[in-house]
């Protein structure tokens, strides 16, 4: 019994080895708004076209957890949600997840598998998709009043990076002059839409531009205004 057991157990731990499920994984980090796509792709020349999945949470032994979509290897069958997408060639074997204007709330691990015929086959990946929220999207300054010693401009809201907008900035210069040297108007309300600044010159021309501020930092510098204002007695 004993030569035979010394083969057995080495024999067993190997056939445990090679049937044990290979997944491979990924991470992606991903802002607030944007599209993401998680890839994942078989060879569908080989294999024909299968059935695929993508489900939220690590991969069980059958099938996606909580399932957000399904393909049958020429369109998609069954999704969750408008905001789940196959945007690849599904016949050619490319069943990447694309989820549009991703929210914090979607952040976790994401597992596909495409259903090969046979013995522990299948495909398996899984991603882990984290989404952070970051600064406002810049805004877009219009001028609305431009008189001898004030000018008024407005903006419309924009998107505010998955936090709330708490504060605007408005920097104001001489036409020639640099930006450190401008004249800087801090708002903190938030829901103004226009502002009116005062005491500038008459017959002069400025520079203007603005910024949006959230608790995770501050936007990219708006469009820049180049503004002149009327003569005195105008």
């Amino acid at each position: 019994m004993t030569p035979w057991g010394a083969r057995f157990l080495p024999l067993c731990g190997s056939l445990l080895f090679l049937l044990q499920d290979h997944v491979s994984s990924g991470n992606i980090i991903a802002a607030v708004g944007t599209d993401v796509t998680l890839r994942c792709n078989y060879d569908a020349q080989k294999y024909g076209r299968l059935y695929g999945c993508w489900g939220r949470g690590a991969i069980p032994s059958r099938g996606c957890a909580n399932e957000v979509i399904r393909s049958d290897g020429i369109s998609v069958v069954s999704r969750q949600s408008e905001r789940y997408l196959l945007m690849g060639d599904i016949v050619e074997g490319d069943v990447s997840l694309t989820i549009r204007q991703v929210e914090e709330s979607d952040s976790g691990i994401y597992g596909c598998r495409v259903e090969i015929p046979g013995w522990f086959n299948d495909h398996k990946h899984e991603q882990k998709l984290t989404v952070v929220a970051v600064p406002p999207s810049p805004l877009k300054v219009e001028v609305k009043e431009v008189k001898e010693r004030t000018v008024t401009v407005q903006w419309s809201p924009v998107f505010n990076g998955g936090r709330p907008i708490t504060s605007y900035m408005v920097q104001l210069k001489n036409n020639q002059a640099f930006w450190n040297t401008a004249v800087v108007t801090e708002l903190h309300n938030p829901a103004l839409t226009q502002v009116m600044l005062m005491g500038l010159r008459p017959a002069k021309t400025y520079n203007l531009r603005m910024f949006a501020h959230n608790i995770i930092g501050q936007s990219n510098s708006s469009n820049v205004l180049t503004i002149t204002t009327k003569e005195a007695g105008t």
